[in-house]
């Protein structure tokens, strides 16, 4: 840029240079036309008879004059415009050149970069580096566990706190984990939805009662429910697994510490409550405003896949979304239900069930709200299903798959460590030659 400015101001030097000669050319045409007339003047005064001779050799010195300041310019002309292209071939080299200096250092970056990424995964897959990752996995599974349990009996006005200083961290991580393995469009489901709605609700538009019926009707229909649909499980070493079963989980725990929040405190548990409200504002605030909720969320949902990332999605496969979890096995009953249309209405077929299976899990949240007893007991039905799915994931998968793992790994392990010696050894030969 310092190269190219010197260019300019060079440019522009010349032309002032190239005005002021040219200004200069026609005011010595002018002094020569003015000295000419006024000789002439006097000439016709003198001698009245002939003066064509005067005028004749007046103007042979007027085309002289032309002529010579013509050529000075048209050379003065030339030198600049050539040195104006070769001000221009100059930068043109330069820039190229430092472009081409860029790139090269930008290639080397990412090659650094990608190196150092394969040497920490290297280090991060070894047998007890994964062995010690596992461990802390499990045991802040049950530390976090047994913190919920002891805010929701002795402080449950207070879960909301834990909850919202538990989502963000964890949230981060699985985008960091999802966008790695192309999983992030996982991140646009109805859940993550409802725990955007549930914040708002607790911190931004906590007085609204209104609001508060529907997050009870959202946390306590679809968003847990989908522990049995998902197959949510309580597998403590696992990161993922965790993170899935909390963001089903806690949320109907913190809208029943909101509900119940004064029968905890007095440790009273009626069977049912009165019903304060008619049977249309039950319908209204317990199923129908949820499901417009979801509609909501659906509408924004195919927008982002259908229409904004709908060219993104087509290119790359490896993306995966909720539909194409379901459907990629054709042999899953999941599937087939979705295929009951066609695999060209796919996508209406998914969203269709969705919304049916909403509506079927908001028709039992009136009860839910005017019993604490039910409700209560509707929770721990769920945390069971949870625990017994973790229980099989154990038993069932974890146990061959983990040693298989393990083994795998360190197998992979030996065989890049004589790799390494050798690339190493030859670097040093080669080093040393040069030397």
């Amino acid at each position: 840029h310092s190269q190219l400015g010197l260019n300019l101001r060079e440019e522009v030097l010349g032309l002032k240079v190239y005005n002021i000669i040219s200004c200069c050319c026609i005011m010595s045409t002018s002094s020569v036309i003015g000295q000419k007339i006024s000789q002439a003047s006097a000439f016709i005064d003198e001698d009245e008879d002939d003066p064509y001779d005067y005028f004749g050799d007046m103007v042979g010195d007027i085309d002289t004059v032309n002529y010579k300041d013509l050529m000075s310019l048209n050379s003065l002309n030339s030198v600049l415009g050539e040195n104006i292209k070769s001000s221009k071939l100059s930068f043109k080299e330069s820039s190229s050149a430092n472009r081409r200096k860029l790139e090269l250092a930008r290639e080397e970056l990412k090659t650094r970069i990608l190196e150092r990424r394969e040497r920490i995964k290297a280090k991060m897959e070894e047998p007890g580096v994964v062995m010690t990752i596992d461990k802390v996995s499990f045991v802040s599974g049950i530390l976090i566990l047994m913190v919920t349990e002891f805010v929701l009996l002795m402080s449950p006005q207070d879960l909301d706190v834990l909850y919202a200083s538990l989502l963000f961290p964890l949230m981060l991580m699985r985008y960091y984990v999802y966008r790695k393995d192309k999983y992030h469009y996982f991140m646009y489901d109805f859940c993550y939805f409802a725990q955007v709605v549930l914040l708002v609700n607790l911190y931004i538009i906590s007085d609204s009662p209104w609001l508060m019926r529907i997050n009870f009707a959202m946390t306590n229909g679809p968003l847990v429910m989908a522990v049995v649909l998902w197959r949510n499980s309580l597998v403590f070493h696992s990161v993922d697994k965790m993170t899935s079963s909390f963001i089903h989980m806690l949320p109907p725990l913190v809208t029943f510490s909101q509900r119940w929040n004064q029968h905890l405190f007095e440790r009273k548990f009626p069977v049912i409550e009165p019903l304060t409200d008619n049977a249309l504002t039950i319908v209204l605030d317990f199923i129908v405003y949820p499901l417009l909720f979801y509609v909501l969320w659906q509408a924004l949902y195919l927008f982002k896949t259908e229409v904004i990332s709908r060219r993104k999605l087509e290119h790359d496969p490896e993306i995966m979304t909720s539909l194409r979890w379901l459907t990629k096995n054709r042999k899953s009953v999941s599937y087939k239900v979705i295929n009951v249309f066609g695999e060209a209405h796919q996508t209406a077929a998914f969203a269709l069930f969705q919304c049916i299976y909403t509506l079927i899990t908001l028709l039992i949240i009136p009860l839910l709200w005017h019993s604490v007893l039910f409700h209560a007991l509707y929770l721990a039905a769920i945390f069971l299903v949870a625990l017994v799915n973790g229980a099989s994931y154990y038993f069932s998968v974890f146990a061959t798959r983990y040693m298989d793992q393990l083994s795998a790994k360190s197998t992979r392990t030996e065989k890049a460590q004589p790799k390494a010696i050798v690339s190493k050894d030859k670097k040093m030969g080669t080093q040393g030659a040069s030397s």
